[in-house]
């Protein structure tokens, strides 16, 4: 993939549809493999409240709306709670320049990222390649972490 130049821009309020859609279209299947019926229940609150707190950004590819993230940076970590991208940038390298862009803040302020992910989700794999290792799991969920290596020794 050629060079690609990522923004992220702060989403509000009326970003919830937008985001909402883009979540049910990228995740409801691995809700309810993994947690039953309850994508509905969960998802909508759980967006609202990410978008509140002012926790998500509206994920761009040389300037072209490709995804959403959600991410808080706490004083012992970096905590990435959703990753969303379009089904259209998916598997063009642009996952992978998301990750390494939070990646380098986590190298650069010596924080390790913290993240969970569906266990039939196959973004495990993914996140593995980059370097995380799942810290603990449940029948339903792999929890993951990334340390920096200046962190690590």
């Amino acid at each position: 993939m050629a060079s690609v130049r990522l923004k992220f821009q702060l989403a509000g309020d009326q970003d919830f549809a937008y985001i909402y859609r883009l979540c049910e279209s990228t995740m409801r299947a691995y809700v309810e493999a993994d947690l039953g019926d309850c994508f509905e229940r969960v998802a909508r609150p759980t967006m609202q409240k990410l978008l509140q707190g002012g926790k998500f950004a509206r994920s761009y590819a040389n300037d072209v709306l490709v995804g959403a993230v959600a991410h808080e940076q706490h004083e012992t970590h970096i905590q990435l709670e959703e990753i969303y991208l379009e089904a259209a940038a998916q598997n063009r390298g642009l996952g992978t320049a998301v990750m390494k862009h939070f990646v380098n803040q986590s190298r650069s302020l010596e924080l390790p990222i913290r993240l969970h992910v569906l266990s039939s989700n196959p973004a495990r794999r993914f996140y593995e390649r980059l370097g995380f290792l799942i810290t603990r799991s449940t029948p339903e969920v792999n929890f993951m972490a990334y340390t920096p290596r200046s962190m690590g020794s």
